[in-house]
């Protein structure tokens, strides 16, 4: 192959702004995943709590009116 198509291939790919709407959807999909992981890691200690809480209650309401 000859520099000359070497350098026309490059400047076709340089140009081409195909791979870069990929990249950029790709990007944001990774960061609405992150986020996500995120929320799950700083609300999850909250819910277990809440959940143990509303479940010992339940399990007193039951156990009181048997």
């Amino acid at each position: 192959m000859r520099i000359d198509q070497i350098l026309r291939r490059l400047r076709c790919f340089w140009g081409a702004d195909d791979g870069l709407v990929t990249l950029e959807w790709v990007a944001i999909a990774a960061a609405v995943i992150v986020l996500g992981i995120g929320v799950v890691v700083i609300l999850k200690p909250s819910v277990n709590t809440a959940a143990s809480s509303v479940g010992s209650n339940l399990l007193s309401a039951v156990n009181s009116n048997t």
